[in-house]
């Protein structure tokens, strides 16, 4: 007895069905992921992929040129900034844009000067560039309260820049050097947990005195002599 045609149809219908969910799993799985923001080009994905990614590296070299990208942190950076992730296929529609997927190391373009950064006149400069050695104090700290640190203050453009190394303890970083009014200040972020610290820096000849108050309310001094 031959089946008919709609014993046929009911008996390949499941394997109709496993079919299809076979191949859209496949189709899926083929796609990339990308990133889009209603009213953004390339350049601002650009700009603003490098920044989270710098923001998100556990930093290789002193300088910030390279790093190893956190991709959990780069990518919930770019979604705090209204950055929207999903996979799409090649070639991708306009106006997506493909960031980093997995931690990896990286090299940095050099970040660009703060042009709303007041400047510091020639006099000041001429006291502050150059390689300032001495201690970071911790006021908080009873074990080990002071540490080693290296300041170097250097000319960027029309701009001024401290980047400062602490040895045994973690508070590396760098910031912009500005003057206001009589006060010189160094302001940027600190450590691995990117602390936004502003030191106030006194210059008496050949020595440096710089103190500030961190996030944390630890108080932090620095007491240096230019090398």
């Amino acid at each position: 007895m031959k089946p008919n045609a709609r014993s046929l149809f009911q008996k390949s219908l499941p394997f109709r069905l496993g079919l299809t969910v076979g191949i859209g799993l496949l189709l899926v799985g083929c796609g990339k992921h990308y990133w889009n923001k209603a009213g953004a080009g390339p350049s601002d994905f650009n700009k603003e992929s490098a920044e989270c990614a710098r923001d998100n590296s556990v930093q290789m070299t002193a300088n910030k040129d390279y790093g190893i990208v956190i991709a959990d942190l780069y990518k919930m950076c770019l979604k705090s900034r209204g950055w929207n992730r999903a996979q799409q296929f090649e070639p991708p529609p306009a106006g997506w844009f493909r960031g980093i997927e997995e931690d990896g190391p990286m090299r940095f373009e050099p970040p660009a000067p703060r042009s709303d950064a007041p400047s510091v006149p020639a006099a000041v400069a001429a006291e502050l560039v150059g390689t300032w050695t001495g201690e970071l104090i911790r006021t908080s700290s009873s074990a080990r309260p002071a540490n080693p640190a290296v300041l170097r203050i250097f000319e960027e453009g029309s701009r001024l820049r401290g980047a400062l190394e602490v040895r045994g303890f973690d508070l590396k970083g760098s910031g912009d050097v500005v003057k206001s009014g009589q006060e010189v200040s160094l302001s940027g972020t600190f450590g691995q947990r990117g602390l936004p610290i502003s030191f106030t820096l006194v210059v008496n000849g050949s020595s440096l005195e710089a103190s500030g108050l961190a996030a944390d309310n630890t108080i932090y001094r620095l007491s240096f002599q230019k090398r």
